[in-house]
């Protein structure tokens, strides 16, 4: 490896040599002077030598020794506390322990199970003419995290069609799967018949690849979000107290001071926004400030007083709604 490295940094200064052999010759000298600078600096034989070892990499395919590495380490941990304790021992489970090492851990097994790339086989021989140019099959590699969409049936059409895409999820990142695209199958499974809350187990039991097939959403359904801003929590919230949230374990908490981004406003009713200090990406879903005022109209006395008041008015039977 040193030879080859040594004979690409001769070569860099056998051209730096050429070029000042042929600056008489040349009407240009700033670009002369430009590619001499840039054949000598630092970083390029840097980057040439990151180029050669990722090559040298690419060819060997080195299979990983261990796929479970964090599945490892608790086990080593766990044994450690049978130990007698020592210095060492001490030292070891201190590091294990540390945050940044489990996550080095989980990253790594998952580059070592192949968890990080989406795949998008090609329709089956089996599917009719009709629906190769409309219906597309998606697979996704499943890990701890939820896919990050909700799903909800058209009332006009009677479909399961996805209904929010979670910004940071899975779902996002693999750009595959968009807000109003039709499931027409989850592994398999039609969905004719099912309901949302039905969907979640077929989701739930699946291990590894969970495999969609889709008719993708019309244009107007897959416009772009606005802008991102950042705003100041002027209050708490707690989403498995909301009643009105369309899914509870997809709801944001914070609390009054927290500094949110909001990364989606599509829906008028529900934002996406993610913590600033939170060191998870994946977006949640906020009562947006249309909804938040409305909410809080709501709360003043003048407004109750008036409620009551129709109330009674309705039950009185003066009053027809």
């Amino acid at each position: 490896m040193s030879w080859l490295l040594d004979r690409i940094a001769r070569a860099c200064g056998m051209l730096v040599t050429l070029l000042y052999g042929l600056e008489p010759y040349m009407d240009a000298t700033e670009e002369s002077s430009f590619l001499q600078d840039m054949l000598m600096v630092n970083s390029l034989h840097a980057l040439i030598k990151l180029h050669e070892r990722l090559r040298r990499f690419g060819v060997q395919k080195p299979a990983p020794i261990q796929v479970h590495a964090e599945q490892l380490a608790r086990e080593v941990m766990k044994e450690l506390h049978t130990l007698e304790a020592r210095p060492e021992i001490a030292e070891l489970m201190h590091v294990l322990s540390k945050p940044h090492v489990r996550d080095l851990l989980s990253v790594h097994d998952a580059v070592a199970q192949k968890e990080y790339e989406p795949k998008l086989p090609s329709l089956a021989a089996e599917d009719h003419e009709d629906e190769e140019d409309s219906v597309r099959i998606i697979q996704l590699m499943k890990s701890k995290e939820p896919l990050g969409a909700t799903v909800k049936r058209d009332e006009s059409t009677g479909a399961i069609v996805v209904a929010r895409i979670m910004r940071g999820g899975a779902a996002d990142r693999s750009g595959l799967i968009h807000e109003g695209d039709e499931l027409r199958e989850v592994n398999g499974v039609p969905m004719e018949d099912k309901s949302p809350e039905e969907i979640i187990p077929i989701l739930a039991q699946s291990d590894g690849a969970v495999t969609f097939k889709v008719i993708p959403g019309t244009k107007d359904e897959l416009e772009a979000d606005d802008t991102e801003v950042f705003v100041r929590a002027l209050f708490d919230y707690h989403p498995k107290e909301d009643p009105a949230i369309p899914c509870k374990d997809a709801g944001l908490e914070f609390g009054r001071g927290d500094v949110l981004q909001i990364v989606s406003r599509k829906n008028d009713t529900w934002w996406q926004a993610r913590r600033i200090c939170d060191a998870n990406l994946r977006a949640g879903l906020i009562p947006s400030r249309q909804l938040q005022e409305r909410r809080v109209a709501l709360q003043r006395p003048e407004v109750l007083f008036q409620m009551s008041r129709v109330l009674k008015m309705k039950n009185a039977g003066k009053l027809t709604l």
